[in-house]
């Protein structure tokens, strides 16, 4: 089944773009300022398993709906995830708390590995969960009343959905830590001062940007945008020459490609290029 064909409770999902190529998904529980629900984590990851396996999704666009982005995790009547001292505190059930945290990893782990470009469209507060979420998209574009919050220190718990991993990577060591280590609020403007989103705009010309953005994205060559972003994954590690040997494998995948002999036609023809993922 196409990525974005089935129906979701919690999440709304369609397709944009001049050739249907975004993926655009849309948090929706305003009321809880979209924060996630167990039912959500698993239908994020259900779409993004699909999305990783149908061809036709060339970018893919994570925004809210209401007046936020998303509010964290929703843990409601979970008094342990959420610090409540209950009379008579229950057995710890460890091995239940470790599935529990499974299900919700299993969502971010599945984005991490998507291959397409993928776009955060922030539109309000971004805090816990939510703020990680952003930091493992590709790119962002904020609406001015955007907010971001390493939620989970005022909670006694630390950014355990990976963001003590991806912001760091994102905005830098020093502040980083200031965020993880004090949880207060940064603004949208902070954020794109220290590298968080690439565009920002007013609210109002929040879903205009990102989809110019998006559409940029979507006319480009998917097997060579593919590549680009596993290599770049895939190499942070290695030295510099190790990363380029692994260049020149992935070389001998796009040469023989259509995208490729487009790209030089377009080119020597001073139009342009019409890629096809082939």
């Amino acid at each position: 089944m196409p990525a974005g064909d089935a129906n979701y409770d919690n999440i709304l999902a369609d397709r944009r773009g001049d050739a249907g190529g975004i993926l655009w998904l849309t948090l929706n529980r305003p009321e809880k300022l979209n924060a996630l629900s167990m039912p959500m984590f698993g239908e994020l990851e259900h779409l993004f398993r699909a999305a990783r396996q149908d061809r036709s999704v060339r970018c893919l666009v994570i925004t809210g709906a209401g007046r936020g982005f998303c509010a964290g995790a929703d843990f409601s009547g979970s008094a342990a995830r959420e610090g409540a001292a209950p009379a008579a505190p229950p057995p710890i059930d460890l091995e239940g708390s470790r599935l529990h945290f499974r299900g919700e990893s299993e969502a971010y782990i599945a984005l991490r590995r998507l291959e397409v470009p993928v776009i955060a469209s922030i539109n309000g507060v971004a805090v816990g969960a939510g703020f990680d979420l952003v930091a493992h998209c590709d790119m962002a574009v904020a609406s001015t009343a955007a907010r971001f919050q390493v939620a989970y220190v005022k909670r006694g718990l630390f950014a355990d959905l990976g963001g003590f991993w991806s912001l760091p990577r994102i905005i830098g060591w020093r502040k980083a830590m200031e965020l993880m280590t004090t949880g207060r609020f940064m603004s949208a403007e902070e954020a794109h001062d220290c590298g968080l989103t690439n565009y920002l705009v007013p609210p109002e010309e929040l879903e205009a940007k990102t989809m110019e953005l998006a559409l940029a994205v979507e006319a480009g060559p998917p097997i060579a945008q593919k590549l680009g972003k596993t290599l770049a994954q895939k190499t942070a590690h290695l030295d510099f020459e190790s990363a380029l040997e692994l260049s020149g494998i992935a070389l001998s995948v796009i040469e023989p490609s259509l995208d490729r002999r487009e790209g030089v036609l377009s080119f020597m023809e001073k139009r342009d290029p019409r890629f096809e993922g082939r």
